[in-house]
């Protein structure tokens, strides 16, 4: 398979994707936390906070207001409304990304996270829905489809009567999410589902040769080369 073999990364390794991605989540969470604070401290109501900070960085379902903030769809899939909304997304994220991460397609994680938030940050610009989108629940779908597709019978917990089949604990997953989007607005539910085919789609081109990342891996391995320090 052409692009899927590169270096499986260590923790704190400079190529860990999946480290990178869980920072980046766990950063913007803090940072709109202390802002939230700092906003509290000096007595601004808490509506000019989610005016100021929050709504410039999540996606409205109005093509018109996507139009004057764009960074919205490459920013709304970062930022997460709850401190156990943010949890659970890693766990899973944690879970599927390092199966990715084993089957040597570490570099992999930020394209498909990338991609899944743009395509179906798209998508709900479209479909007309009453509650904005935010969080990394669409993206982490994504991740979790693209490992299962990969890797469907790779076993986890070895040791446990010969181990569980990846898809299994897949199936899993989409059983909690059925269930959490049970009450959800449909435009919800159809961007989720665009989320999950963009994570198979990935990792079908992949295996045929198709590497939609690698201008994305191009531009990562230049800002390293141009960041690192001279010798």
């Amino acid at each position: 398979m052409q692009e899927i073999n590169s270096q499986k990364p260590i923790i704190g390794a400079d190529n860990n994707s999946l480290i990178a991605l869980i920072s980046i989540n766990l950063v913007v969470y803090a940072f709109i936390g202390f802002l939230k604070v700092v906003y509290y401290l000096s007595s601004y109501p808490l509506e000019q906070f989610y005016a100021q900070v929050v709504n410039p960085t999540i996606l409205f379902s109005n093509f018109q207001l996507v139009l004057h903030q764009p960074w919205s769809l490459f920013t709304y899939n970062w930022v997460h409304n709850g401190f156990w909304i943010l949890l659970n997304n890693m766990i899973w994220l944690t879970a599927f990304g390092l199966v990715l991460q084993l089957s040597n397609a570490n570099k992999h994680l930020f394209p498909i996270y990338f991609y899944s938030g743009l395509i179906s940050g798209l998508v709900f610009c479209f479909v007309g829905a009453s509650v904005p989108l935010m969080g990394a629940g669409i993206s982490v779908m994504a991740i979790v489809v693209a490992a299962v597709v990969l890797q469907p019978q790779y076993r986890l917990l070895e040791n446990l009567g010969g181990g569980i089949p990846l898809w299994i604990l897949g199936l899993v997953y989409f059983v909690i999410q059925g269930f959490s989007l049970m009450h959800a607005e449909w435009p919800i539910i159809i961007v989720s589902f665009v989320g999950a085919v963009t994570g198979a789609l990935y990792i079908l081109l992949l295996k045929k040769g198709f590497d939609i990342g690698k201008w994305m891996h191009q531009l990562l391995h230049l800002l390293n080369n141009s960041l690192a320090p001279k010798k």
